[in-house]
């Protein structure tokens, strides 16, 4: 294989698990692991592991599988938007089958080890992307279960990153739905930017079922519900002054960074695309570094 080839397909691979797209999920995650860090500040490396391999690694199968089952609106798309089929032009079907579960599997046992309610959690969030993207499911085809799994789903993100080191109380059920309102920001952009391919293949979206219009006012609303929710919750003290900071950088980072970025010259944007790309481990080193913990610590309390 070429050193172009080899390029062209490790691109593919990281299009095919979508790391951009699961970094709203996993900073919900290190969010929640902030919050329980607050509350019990030490934590084994096994803990740790499951935090950050095994939970990204289900947030990938989440995201490779609706792939594997996309091939022929993918390649609508294609038509459409100009886009790059990956499934089955850079990566053979069985190959990307194949890699799937195998994310799943190394995920479920790696949060398995790290703790129980960890693995409930992860396990939960892998089924409602099964029901999703795989038939006879397909519930992403079907209005309104299309938005309405992908919600329920958003709520799991959270409280697994309190699951890593904590336990999941109903205060921290109530703030998940923080982040599950502002992770549907993302839904809704992306019901608008393909309107056409969903009204195309048939998808049962808010905005092929009910209108652009609609879509768009929800939009509005996630983003403004999710930041007065946490207004809310900081007022009542359930967050201090370090959570508000993460809260502001998950903001900027990794809900709306397009917001300012398109603002900002090109060098600058060039500097920070691969931060946005990554933006959830930023917020997690900006946690550790917080928190004062260390690659020493880690070992020290395994």
């Amino acid at each position: 294989m070429k050193t172009g080839e080899i390029v062209r397909y490790a691109g593919g691979l990281l299009g095919f698990v979508d790391v951009l797209g699961w970094q709203k999920w996993f900073g919900a995650v290190v969010l929640g692991f902030a919050f329980a860090l607050n509350l019990n500040n030490n934590f084994s490396l096994l803990q740790f592991q499951g935090l950050v391999i095994g939970t990204p690694l289900i947030l990938c199968y989440n995201q490779s599988v609706n792939d594997c089952f996309d091939v022929e609106i993918d390649e609508i798309k294609a038509k459409l938007m100009g886009k790059e089929l990956i499934v089955p032009k850079t990566i053979s079907r069985k190959t990307a089958l194949t890699i799937t579960f195998s994310l799943l599997l190394v995920g479920l046992v790696s949060t398995l080890v790290a703790s129980v309610s960890l693995f409930a959690l992860n396990l939960a969030a892998a089924f409602l992307g099964t029901l999703y993207s795989v038939p006879p499911f397909r519930l992403k085809m079907k209005y309104p279960f299309s938005t309405l799994i992908q919600f329920a789903g958003c709520f799991l993100p959270f409280l697994a990153g309190v699951a890593s080191i904590g336990t999941v109380t109903l205060q921290t059920i109530v703030i998940s739905s923080i982040f599950a309102v502002l992770a549907m920001i993302h839904r809704f952009a992306h019901e608008i930017k393909h309107y056409k391919v969903d009204l195309a293949t048939g998808k049962g979206t808010v905005a092929v079922t009910k209108g652009l219009k609609t879509a768009t006012t929800f939009f509005r609303l996630s983003a403004l519900v999710g930041v007065v929710e946490f207004a809310f919750f900081f007022a009542l003290g359930w967050f201090d002054a370090v959570i508000l900071f993460l809260f502001i950088l998950y903001l900027a980072l990794t809900i709306a960074p397009s917001f300012w970025l398109r603002h900002m010259p090109a060098p600058v944007k060039t500097i920070f695309n691969p931060i946005i790309m990554l933006s959830s481990y930023v917020l997690l080193f900006t946690v550790l570094l917080l928190y004062n913990k260390s690659a020493f610590d880690l070992v020290m309390f395994f």
